[in-house]
């Protein structure tokens, strides 16, 4: 797995539980989409079983998916573009970026759409010290967006594998 995709698949293991909530999914309905037990997602999240190449694929396809197909949910792009999408982001901004997304998290079980993202902004400009990057952020989105809907992220995975299989 290149670098940036193994940053990226520990990032999703890292905040699973966060993004699963600000989707709105319980982990029930988190595996029943994937095909995969609740106890499979909760071992995931907890730690208990490392996210496997073809794990990361499926739930990263997935998530792509619901971004293109329920764009009512402005804050999960905006979230797994912050947290998956922006290696760059380490240390002290990434710590406060995933506690962050863990409290959007916990407050989507009672919040939605515009309050919803409204909240996450506002704790993201309090605790993300980047902040400047969140305007230019919330703008790349749309564009990534649309980039989303023609970018087959399969294709590049699966690439990415039969280039380690000749290694």
């Amino acid at each position: 797995m290149k670098k940036e995709r193994l940053i990226q698949a520990v990032r999703l293991q890292e905040n699973l539980a966060s993004i699963r909530k600000i989707a709105g999914w319980t982990a029930e309905d988190l595996g029943e989409m994937l095909g995969v037990s609740k106890q499979n997602i909760s071992n995931i999240e907890n730690d208990n079983t490392k996210l496997s190449q073809a794990q990361y694929v499926a739930i990263r396809h997935f998530l792509d998916y619901q971004v293109i197909h329920n764009p009512e949910n402005t804050t999960l792009p905006f979230i797994v573009y912050l947290l998956l999408d922006r290696p760059e982001i380490v240390g002290h901004d990434y710590n406060n970026l995933k506690s962050a997304a863990q409290d959007i998290g916990v407050a989507a079980s009672t919040m939605s759409g515009n309050t919803l993202k409204i909240f996450a902004i506002t704790l993201l400009k309090a605790t993300y010290t980047r902040y400047s990057d969140l305007i230019e952020i919330e703008n790349s989105i749309k564009v990534a967006m649309k980039s989303f809907e023609k970018h087959d992220w399969t294709a590049d995975i699966m690439s990415d594998v039969l280039t380690e299989d000749k290694i």
